[in-house]
């Protein structure tokens, strides 16, 4: 086959190769979130959540119920050291709509999750091992790390937030939408969900349960 020949090959195989999908461009208001939750994860503050690469359920469930007030309206962590206006996150989301929200949670979905690892102490976070496989498991598998439907990703996040978070749900001002497991939450003691903040800020691969 002569070049000719070969460039005209070249030509029909490209015009027929499918076009490579244009990567998704990020809402508007990703700048401003990022203030808080970083360009890309995890967050620089502890209070503060890895929200890159959580399921796309649970961003959005998250961000609507910010918006209703449904879950505390706490100043932003960037709030409180002055990086940022002071606001809370009901306040972020008070003027979007139902498209905004969804956008901005696909967005975030798409994006890569980063394992953040908190200091920890072994024997707390094995108990906390202990509380995860008899309880946690079931929705969010392989020692949280691998949530089914809208349940969210665990392992990795900070120490502080997943203490807050689980004292939100224990103390009733957060719901997870599923009556048996937000009786179960409120029935845990302030050791137990210590523990679980100890367990999934570790590394959860080096404990076996006894």
């Amino acid at each position: 086959m002569d070049g000719m020949a070969r460039c005209l090959v070249l030509v029909a195989v490209l015009a027929l190769a499918p076009l490579a999908a244009p990567a998704q461009e990020a809402p508007g208001i990703v700048p401003f979130c990022a203030l808080c939750h970083g360009e890309t994860a995890p967050s620089e503050y502890p209070g503060v959540p890895t929200i890159h690469g959580l399921p796309e359920g649970v961003i959005e469930n998250a961000l609507y119920n910010y918006r209703e007030r449904n879950r505390p309206c706490r100043v932003t962590e960037c709030s409180k050291l002055g990086t940022c206006p002071d606001i809370s996150m009901c306040d972020i989301v008070a003027g979007m709509g139902d498209d905004d929200l969804m956008e901005l949670a696909e967005w975030y979905a798409t994006q890569p999750f980063a394992t953040h690892q908190d200091p920890y102490v072994p024997e707390l976070a094995l108990f906390g091992r202990k509380i995860h496989d008899q309880y946690c498991e079931v929705c969010h598998t392989n020692l949280g790390s691998n949530p089914i439907d809208d349940a969210s990703k665990l392992r990795g996040q900070r120490k502080v937030y997943l203490r807050n978070a689980l004292e939100d749900f224990q103390q009733g001002r957060r719901s997870t939408g599923l009556a048996a497991m937000d009786d179960k939450v409120r029935t845990l003691t302030a050791q137990e969900i210590a523990a679980l903040a100890e367990f999934y800020s570790g590394p959860a691969v080096h404990f076996t349960p006894k």
